[in-house]
Order: structure tokens, then C-alpha cells, then sequence
């Protein structure tokens, strides 16, 4: 097989097991200027995930997501070094998996309006992959429970949101089709003038929040081991039929080939273009708005009073798709007489995601969403950050914390 052939194979491939990442402009009458808190007894603090599947935690279990991470450590700072009472930090998540972000178009408008009306809203549970409700119609939820639970919009202290991957395509990156878009024009696009425009609107419905906008990683390098995606591709071609299917580490990868090479290279490609957009939107935002309130901090840092900051996560070659230390959730062997609820004996074949929903939860997710036996959906969690990737995105965002805890009235 040629390499450029086996390139586009294995593209073609992962439509079957990458899954994605996983628009409705309400007025509204908030300043975007920031409000002084009300003084008085002290509230829980209040934080708020948009986004889409690595905001929202694909495949991991609750305790282990990275916005509860970053809660309990809230939690911890308030009181003492420990979290008694994990209700101290009252937290809200509308991310879910594939959201994209851009603001929705006429012909996407009614689709949306199905996820954000006011009356019998359609909603998936956050395992499944979907681009509804966007990330700009997620503001308009948010603020809707807010307020429906008579939660003052300013009292939100702190908003962590992603996303662009998904408007893209995440397959892109490893499918390139003649005349198409190069990936950094789409990472220019998405992740920032359509970030940008979303940071805005967040501003403006909660304004006194603290914005923390993540950074994407790259999903294959030049260690992952070509045994580990020629398997993927047999296994995807094969699907259900596949009965001798197995996913093993085959180790270091110290002389890739040329599929290898390719990949690693759009990956990066993408990480870089993605990172410096949402960075730069960061910038905008902050450039065109007026910093918010910190007290009488002569020492506070700059940034204690921006309004949002771009945090950079750092994926290693050896944590992408593939090695014994990556940092995402990949494709493993089934054990014998492992059944999966909410689907048909066997539509996996003999591979699944070794992820922590795969087995009873997501399955069941799926076909409450209509989608049983949905290859894609089963398998939603491969490529997206693992209990280890989670980890990493729960460092470096508590590591900006940190430099600001001190100076914004949180603890």
C-alpha cells in the first residue's frame, strides 16, 4: 500500500471511530461593564462549562471530568484545604459532545431552535455526539437557568468554554480532500473570529465572570505506532465482523513511517493554528473591554483583572493516540463475554474504547438518543482526553488560577 493511499484508508477509517469533539441570539438587558458584588452572607461560588466533548469530559466519569477537578480544588481554597461541602462551589455544565461553535445561519436556525426553545427543548445527554445546541446557543441556556432559578447573572464567577474543533470536522485533519480549506484558515475561522464573537456574548450575559478558554492537543505523533492504526483501520473496515480484532502497545516508534509522519503533521498543524486563534480572541476580548474589579491589590498581576485568559495544555509526542503514556482514551481489545448495554451482541465487533462509560453508560445514552448500535456514538470516546489527559487540562488551568486566587474575592 502506498503511503498516500494508506493515508486516505485510514482517514476514511476514522469517520467510523473518531467521534466529535464533542446558534438563537437572546437580547438582553445586562451591562457589559461589571457589577459590583452585592455585599452580605457569603454565596456559593458559581462557575459555568460551555463547550464541547473535552469541556464536557468524554468518557470519564464524573469525579475525574476536569470541571470538577477544577471545582474541588475552588472548593479546597475556600475552606481551608479541604471540601466538606462540594456545594460551596455551585457548578453548571452545558458543554456536551460535538458542539460546534459558530453562531448558527438561516438554514441551521431551526435545527437549534429545537435545543433552545423554552417549551419541550430536545436534549441529548452529554455523551452523545452532537452539534446542537452550539456553544453560542449554550450562553443563551445558561442564562436561562440562571435565571429561572433566580440566580442573579452577575453573581457567575467563573467560565471555562472551548470549541471550533467541530465546525472544522476533527477528520479533517486526517482526510484531506482536494481544494479544500487548509486547516489553519479553519482554525483562523472557528476557533477565532467565531470564539471572539462568543467571548463577547459571554461578557455581556455574565459580567463580572472570569473566562478560562483551553487549548487544544494534538491527536497522533510521531510516537504512535503504526501497529496501533493499521489495527484501528482493520478494525474499522471490518466493523461488527471482525472477530480477531486487537489493539496491543507495541512500544516506542522510533522510526515512523510516512502515514505516521503525515498525520503527526496536520495534527500539529492543528494544534498550533487552533491554540494561536483562541489565543488571539483572548486578546481581542480583552483589548476591547474594561478589566473588572479586583480591590485594593497594589501586588495583584495583570491578569487578576482581565476578563478571560488562554491556557495552553501541553500534550507530549508520547501522550498522543497510541503509546503507553498517551493521554487519550484509544481503541482496545474486547474481553470474552463482555456485553454492552443498550446494544446488539456484537456490533462492536471485538474492539471497543477502553474509556469509563463505554461498557454500561454511553451505549444506553445512545439509543435513548435514537442512535443504538451507532458506530460513531458507541465509540465517542476514542481520542479524547483520558483520566491522564484530564489531569493535564486540570493542571494548567489551576495553574493560572492560582496567580489570580489571591487578588478576585473567590475565597
Amino acid at each position: 500500500m502506498s503511503p498516500y493511499l494508506g493515508f486516505r484508508v485510514f482517514g476514511l477509517a476514522l469517520i467510523l471511530v473518531l467521534s466529535t469533539f464533542h446558534r438563537i441570539d437572546l437580547s438582553t438587558s445586562h451591562p457589559s461593564n461589571p457589577v459590583p458584588p452585592i455585599a452580605g452572607a457569603r454565596r456559593p461560588f458559581r462557575m459555568l462549562v460551555l463547550g464541547d466533548s473535552v469541556m464536557w469530559g468524554q468518557g470519564l466519569k464524573t469525579e475525574h471530568k476536569l470541571s470538577y477537578q477544577v471545582r474541588d480544588w475552588i472548593c479546597a481554597q475556600r475552606n481551608n484545604g479541604t471540601c466538606a461541602n462540594p456545594d460551596d462551589v455551585d457548578i453548571y455544565v452545558e458543554a456536551h459532545s460535538g458542539a460546534v461553535i459558530a453562531k448558527p445561519d438561516v438554514k441551521d436556525q431551526k435545527e437549534e431552535e429545537r435545543f433552545t426553545r423554552s417549551t419541550f427543548p430536545v436534549r441529548f445527554p452529554g455523551e452523545v455526539n452532537n452539534a446542537y445546541p452550539t456553544v453560542w446557543g449554550q450562553v443563551d441556556l445558561a442564562r436561562r437557568y440562571y435565571t429561572e432559578n433566580l440566580i442573579p447573572l452577575e453573581e457567575v464567577d467563573l467560565i471555562i468554554v472551548n470549541g471550533g474543533i467541530n465546525d472544522m470536522g476533527p477528520t479533517k485533519i486526517l482526510i484531506p480532500k482536494p481544494f479544500e480549506r487548509k486547516i489553519t484558515e479553519d482554525a483562523k475561522e472557528f476557533c477565532g473570529t467565531a470564539m471572539e464573537a462568543v467571548l463577547k456574548k459571554i461578557v455581556r450575559a455574565f459580567p463580572n465572570a472570569r473566562i478560562i478558554v483551553p487549548g487544544y492537543f494534538p491527536l497522533v505523533s510521531l510516537k504512535t505506532p503504526p501497529k496501533i492504526l493499521l489495527q484501528t483501520i482493520l478494525a474499522a473496515i471490518k466493523g461488527a465482523k471482525e472477530e480477531n480484532a486487537e489493539v496491543a502497545d507495541d512500544g516506542s516508534n522510533p522510526r515512523p513511517n510516512p502515514l505516521v509522519k503525515r498525520l503527526a503533521a496536520r495534527s500539529t498543524e492543528w494544534t498550533v493554528a487552533s491554540n494561536d486563534a483562541l489565543e488571539k480572541a483572548v486578546a481581542n476580548l480583552n483589548s476591547g473591554e474594561s478589566r473588572l474589579p479586583i480591590g485594593n491589590h497594589p501586588g495583584a498581576p495583570p491578569q487578576a483583572s482581565l476578563r478571560a485568559q488562554f491556557v495552553s495544555v501541553e500534550f507530549k509526542p508520547e501522550n498522543a493516540y497510541g503509546p503507553k503514556e498517551t493521554f487519550l482514551w484509544k481503541l482496545v481489545g474486547r474481553e470474552p463475554n463482555t456485553e454492552l448495554e443498550c446494544a446488539d451482541k456484537n456490533i462492536l465487533g471485538k474492539l471497543i474504547v477502553g474509556d469509563e462509560l463505554q461498557v454500561h453508560e454511553r451505549p444506553c445514552m445512545c439509543d435513548q438518543a435514537g442512535r443504538r448500535n451507532n458506530i460513531v456514538c458507541l465509540r465517542a470516546g476514542a481520542f479524547h482526553p483520558n483520566t491522564e489527559g484530564a489531569k493535564a487540562y486540570f493542571r494548567a488551568i489551576k495553574s493560572k488560577l492560582e496567580r489570580i486566587l489571591p487578588f478576585v474575592g473567590w475565597t
